[in-house]
């Protein structure tokens, strides 16, 4: 068996062959935007669904609920459905969120 200090004599120098035990040294800094990776690949999905965007429409002054919509292609009760309206009344600088057009021939 060996004694203690023979123990640590043998740590360190493993230490200093390995190279565990030389001071840190600082990482350069990246010169290139860093990639996002995934972990865990297995996790990872991929769908065909399309992506619905709706746009945000700021409220001007003159505009109503009937112009807007049919600026965007859409009827009232689609506008006012999307943004949760029990009314029509408008205020300026509101934003309204556009729905998509209710007609599917960009399919």
């Amino acid at each position: 068996m060996r004694s203690p200090k023979s123990l640590t004599l043998l740590t360190i120098l493993f230490l200093l062959i390995t190279g565990c035990a030389t001071e840190t040294k600082s990482r350069p800094i990246p010169t290139t935007m860093p990639v996002l990776t995934t972990l865990r690949p297995e996790l990872t999905t991929t769908t065909t669904e399309k992506i619905i965007q709706r746009m945000a429409y700021v409220v001007q002054p003159g505009d109503t609920l009937g112009k807007i919509a049919k600026g965007f292609g859409v009827s009232v009760a689609e506008l006012m459905l999307e943004n949760g309206k029990e009314d029509t009344i408008l205020g300026i600088g509101e934003t309204l969120f556009i729905p998509p057009p209710s007609d599917e021939s960009s399919d």
